[in-house]
């Protein structure tokens, strides 16, 4: 089985301490049904009706909110219907910027 990230990013992930999101984020690269890396080098997923994000510069949540967040440049947003995040997903690394 082909799992589509970087190395970079799976070592990452067996780093975060909180192993339950280390099985989410794990289920979703392994069962994505599409990939891309945009020219910033942040990576997107799409699995189902969800859309996972890895950025590639720090968000600030290691920091600033410590407790309230994953301590990790993680990100994800769940849909109504695969075919709403399927749209979603098309256009999102576009939006990425704003």
């Amino acid at each position: 089985m082909t799992i589509m990230c970087k190395e970079k990013t799976l070592k990452e992930i067996e780093n975060i301490l909180d192993k339950d999101r280390v099985n989410c984020l794990n289920y979703i690269i392994k069962n994505c049904s599409s990939y891309m890396v945009t020219p910033d080098e942040n990576e997107h997923w799409l699995c189902g009706n969800t859309i996972l994000t890895k950025w590639n510069h720090d968000t600030g949540y290691t920091r600033k909110y410590y407790g309230f967040a994953y301590p990790d440049n993680f990100e994800s947003w769940s849909f109504h219907t695969d075919i709403l995040a399927s749209e979603a997903f098309d256009e999102h690394h576009e939006l990425e910027n704003y």
